[in-house]
């Protein structure tokens, strides 16, 4: 008799409680059941992987699937490196990470912002509020493309500690700003040619004095749908709008549309793949970069 295989995820995160909103998605990608386990190190990693691997045999690994996430790009991205090593063929089971859903947000804020430049080959990305994980893969995303980055914080010290840490990860030119005021803001943000949000829910970091004192032309873009939004007249599902005479811009719902649409794409590909498959954010940007080419997101 047949054994009728199941398609399952394990979902790995350092946080002690794993993200309903990650376990619901991986449902509605079609995995008949998700197992989370909190506070995941990169020792328990490893155990927790061997006994995922052995379990259903050679032929039941691709059945199998591993979702790496929590709030620490860092740890998480260690535990990939520890569950990657603990596998060999033929006990392989793909995987991806997406810690927070920090890059597949990251990737659809600077996949949108591309869109709407052309590119971003040779332009100036300022991130006000950029210190957390989307700020961060969104800066690195944003070198990738060829552009210059600015991130802003209210503490100098740190986030010109951050900017180096980038510039010598990535190659290219990531510099730290303190933006505390909004005189501070005018000053860094007035010859960015895209500046994109990624603070706190609920916080808005462009106030409209901030965007009517800043030359006409930019694009802006925002994560947070929490009201008030991160930046003065934009609402969430604004996508290209005029916010103040000359500058457009795309909101927190129309950003999140697309990485909706890249992480469904992704936990697809983690459960139906036949061979070994890593994704993380330079897969993710390939979805959405394609998508938006033919028209195939929502977004």
């Amino acid at each position: 008799m047949a054994i009728e295989r199941k398609h399952l995820l394990y979902f790995l995160t350092t946080e002690s409680q794993p993200s309903p909103f990650d376990i619901n998605m991986a449902y509605d990608a079609g995995f008949h059941a998700v197992i989370p386990y909190g506070s995941v190190n990169e020792e328990s990693a490893v155990l927790l992987v061997q006994d995922i691997i052995f379990s259903r045999g050679p032929k039941g690994a691709k059945f199998s699937a591993l979702f790496i996430g929590g709030n620490d790009i860092e740890s998480a991205e260690r535990i990939r490196q520890a569950a990657a090593k603990s596998m060999f063929p033929p006990f392989q089971v793909s995987m991806m990470i997406d810690p927070k859903g920090s890059y597949t947000t990251a990737v659809a804020l600077v996949a949108k912002a591309e869109k709407a430049l052309g590119g971003l080959c040779g332009k100036q990305v300022a991130i006000p509020g950029g210190t957390g994980p989307v700020g961060i893969v969104a800066s690195m995303l944003c070198v990738k493309l060829g552009a210059e980055v600015i991130i802003g914080s209210r503490q100098l010290s740190g986030v010109q500690q951050l900017a180096e840490r980038l510039s010598a990860q990535t190659g290219g030119s990531v510099k730290g700003a303190a933006m505390a005021t909004d005189e501070d803001k005018i000053s860094h943000l007035r010859g960015a040619d895209v500046i994109l949000t990624t603070g706190k829910a609920g916080i808005q970091m462009i106030s409209e004095g901030v965007l009517k004192a800043l030359p006409s032309g930019k694009l802006v873009a925002d994560v947070n749908a929490v009201p008030p939004t991160g930046i003065f007249n934009l609402a969430p599902n604004d996508d290209m709008k005029e916010v103040v005479p000359g500058i457009k811009g795309i909101g927190a719902l129309a950003v999140g549309v697309l990485k909706y649409d890249v992480e469904i794409e992704m936990l697809e590909t983690i459960r139906t793949s036949e061979k070994f498959t890593v994704l993380d954010q330079n897969q993710a940007l390939e979805i959405a970069q394609r998508r938006l080419s033919i028209g195939g997101s929502r977004a």
